[in-house]
């Protein structure tokens, strides 16, 4: 019998957000940045980029925070 270990709840107006981001068509570069409440223990929105250069979005991010790309 398999169990799944739920965590976090992903918001569900971030949820459609990263569908239209995953399956957008412009070639530029673009990034959402999450974050998770821990009150709520929900990953919302933090903020998003578009049209962004992946050295203005290294310093856009905080150094002493933990970052996973995807």
């Amino acid at each position: 019998m398999s169990s799944s270990l739920v965590v976090c709840e992903v918001d569900e107006s971030l949820k459609a957000k990263l569908s239209k981001f995953r399956f957008r068509k412009e070639t530029n570069n673009a990034a959402i940045l999450m974050k998770i409440d821990m009150v709520k223990q929900l990953v919302i929105l933090e903020e998003e980029y578009e049209d962004i250069s992946l050295d203005e979005l290294r310093n856009e991010l905080p150094e002493r925070q933990p970052r996973y790309p995807s």
